[in-house]
């Protein structure tokens, strides 16, 4: 058998085994001759929530925590940022009444 062979032996396999696939699954729903309703989407919310273990509100608290501290480092973060363009504001300022005279005379 050569590899043309070979190619042609597994296309044939595969193709059969779809083909037994999708009978099997066209002959199930022709089967089932009424489908079962589904059930509404408000039906899960009938049953209580099971209480959380220790370890899941642990990890709410350490979540909180970690959130409170990235709130922190924001509002430092745009206090600098404030403080960076105010000095940006009186270094632009500088340089204009530095280079005013300079230009006037020149």
């Amino acid at each position: 058998m050569n590899q043309t062979e070979l190619m042609i032996a597994i296309g044939g396999g595969l193709f059969a085994a779809f083909l037994l696939g999708w009978l099997a699954g066209w002959l199930t729903l022709r089967a089932a001759e009424e489908p079962v309703p589904a059930p509404p989407p408000g039906a899960a919310a009938e049953f209580p929530e099971p209480p959380r273990p220790a370890a899941d509100s642990h990890a709410q608290d350490d979540m909180a925590a970690r959130l409170v501290d990235a709130r922190d480092a924001a509002f430092r973060a745009q206090d600098e940022l404030r403080l960076a363009q105010i000095e940006i504001e009186e270094l632009r300022s500088y340089i204009e009444r530095k280079l005013a005279p300079s230009a006037n005379s020149g």
